[in-house]
């Protein structure tokens, strides 16, 4: 076995930008980690459990406490000697920790702006709309026992809170929303249904094909089944339709967020309803893990300091170019299922539109500075050093991870990273003295996540197939200020040992078991090669910029 190599990841833009009170930090987060620690710890005896449900509970209840300490430090933020507003800095948290809540608002308002419609018009009664408690938990129940069954001791809520950001109380109003916006846009039937809905569906179907399309749907849903209950449309069909009024109804709407140039105090509007910062936040808040925060205002310091830069180089584009050039750059996305959102939050890993359309405008003004650069000479150097890439080279590699979240639930530990930190150097020092070699380790490792096939052992991947395994994207990478995945596909020795190195969630060892070559040449005079070898040549220029600018920055 080949001595194994230490990696120090970059710190070097890893900010602590929120000043809090220490002592109250530590005294809550060992309290924390104590408290998790025994929860973990095996009790044999049935009389226990309730004990540990209590301490469950104690763990969530210290978790918010953390959560309401780093809320208070966000009125004293400082980038470069810049207070930042406290309004667009809790704003920027709702996007990046609370995007998928933001855009559930969008459709609760769109449910009210119907609703009153029909009861005022007379169609409806306003009684048809109460949805009460037991509707809520007679559609949860199939769920949560499904789950129940599948993962027995896991907390159902614990990993609703972990996946969604949502504790119970907001995860169920969550479902109550889901439910009124069937009962008023999908009532019954389809011939039940309101106009706003079939003339939804009409627009998302060929020209002339939208009145046939309801004519079978109201077919398929005629008589009784077997059971003598009115027919009902298959679960594809009623989601497939839920799609097309929801971008039906956006595509109707005048839809604006921070980037549109509301307001600090607002975070949405949707034509005439608004959603205050604060109450958004105060929603949103419920169900963070102390990390989320911390993550959220790391983005929001690191995007501040870059854009101050850009400006200082007369290079950060106006509001009003910015909508100009990012109309331009979605509409040949936004008219396929491959939309500008679907691209972003999916494979780029961003928590939410609005984080991205923030982070583009930062790109897009940087791309300004080195448009001298983009030239062919440039794109085809760039295109050779990262041919494997470009061109389907794949890479081999065997991980030991430690993780920061719970493997079963998904949710942070108290004081995980520093845990997983201590764990991961154990191991390694064990590995540099011979006392075990990799792969017996990864044999008796455990730290897997419960869905995690693969165990370690990822086989033959490309790059992005590898940053998907390892929890890298596009998003990440600016925070954490390098790419494992990266390095791992392009750089590291094969079959040397390498560690530790610190992930979005824990840290790790690693080893490049083999490499396969890039399968073709890459040509920028080939107008597709061009745009993805610039793309990512623009990119990658971005992060070394950002790493540099970031690195100078002084955060209080």
């Amino acid at each position: 076995m080949t001595c194994p190599a230490r990696i120090d990841r970059q710190d070097c833009y890893t900010p602590a930008p929120i000043p809090a009170d220490r002592n109250v930090m530590n005294r809550l987060l060992v309290r924390a980690a104590a408290v998790a620690a025994f929860v973990a710890f095996p009790l044999l005896a049935q009389g226990q459990q309730e004990l540990i449900k209590n301490l469950r509970r104690d763990v969530a209840r210290l978790n918010d406490q953390l959560v309401d300490e780093r809320t208070r430090m966000l009125a004293e933020l400082k980038v470069n000697g810049k207070s930042l507003d406290p309004r667009e800095v809790m704003r920027e948290a709702v996007y990046l920790t609370g995007g998928k809540l933001v855009e559930a608002k969008v459709s609760e308002f769109f449910v009210f702006e119907e609703m009153k419609k029909q009861v005022e018009s007379g169609v409806r009664k306003a009684e048809e709309f109460d949805v009460k408690e037991q509707d809520v938990v007679d559609q949860l129940a199939p769920m949560k026992q499904e789950f129940e069954t599948k993962n027995p001791g896991v907390d159902f809520w614990e990993v609703v809170r972990s996946q969604f950001g949502l504790n119970k109380e907001t995860f169920l109003q969550q479902r109550r929303e889901s439910i009124l916006f069937d009962r008023v846009f999908f009532p019954g039937a389809p011939k039940n249904w309101p106009d706003i809905t079939k003339e939804a569906i009409k627009a998302q179907t060929q020209s002339d094909q939208g009145p046939r399309f309801l004519e079978q749907l109201e077919k398929a849903t005629e008589g009784v089944d077997e059971k003598g209950q009115p027919k009902k449309l298959p679960d594809f069909w009623v989601n497939m339709m839920r799609q097309f009024v929801q971008k039906g109804l956006r595509s109707w709407s005048d839809i604006r967020y921070a980037s549109n140039g509301l307001p600090a105090d607002v975070v949405l509007k949707v034509n005439e309803l608004s959603w205050s910062t604060q109450e958004a936040f105060d929603f949103v808040k419920q169900g963070l893990f102390v990390q989320d925060l911390e993550r959220a205002v790391q983005e929001v310091c690191v995007r501040e300091a870059l854009r101050q830069e850009l400006i200082a180089k007369g290079a950060y584009v106006s509001n009003e170019d910015f909508q100009k050039r990012y109309d331009e750059y979605r509409q040949p996305y936004d008219s396929t299922p491959f939309t500008v959102e679907v691209i972003a939050t999916r494979f780029k890993g961003y928590p939410c539109l609005e984080a991205y359309r923030a982070r583009w405008r930062l790109i897009t003004s940087y791309a300004d500075m080195i448009k001298a650069d983009v030239n062919d000479e440039n794109l085809q150097a760039h295109a050779n050093k990262r041919a494997a890439f470009f061109a389907d080279g794949q890479v081999d590699v065997s991980l030991i991870p430690f993780q920061a979240r719970n493997p079963k639930t998904g949710a942070w530990e108290p004081d995980g990273m520093t845990g997983a930190k201590a764990r991961c150097e154990a191991l390694f020092a064990g590995l540099e003295k011979k006392e075990l070699t990799f792969d017996q380790a990864l044999d008796k490792h455990a730290e897997f996540f419960s869905n995690d096939e693969k165990r370690g052992r990822l086989g033959m991947l490309p790059l992005n197939q590898l940053r998907q395994q390892l929890r890298e994207n596009e998003f990440t990478q600016l925070l954490d200020g390098t790419s494992i995945a990266d390095f791992l596909f392009f750089e590291a020795e094969v079959g040397k040992t390498i560690g530790p190195i610190q992930s979005p969630d824990g840290w790790v060892i690693a080893r490049v078991n083999s490499r396969t070559p890039a399968r073709r040449q890459i040509d920028v005079k080939v107008e597709r090669e061009r745009e993805l070898v610039k793309e990512d040549y623009v990119t990658t220029r971005f992060f070394e910029w950002a790493a540099e600018v970031i690195g100078k920055a002084k955060f209080e």
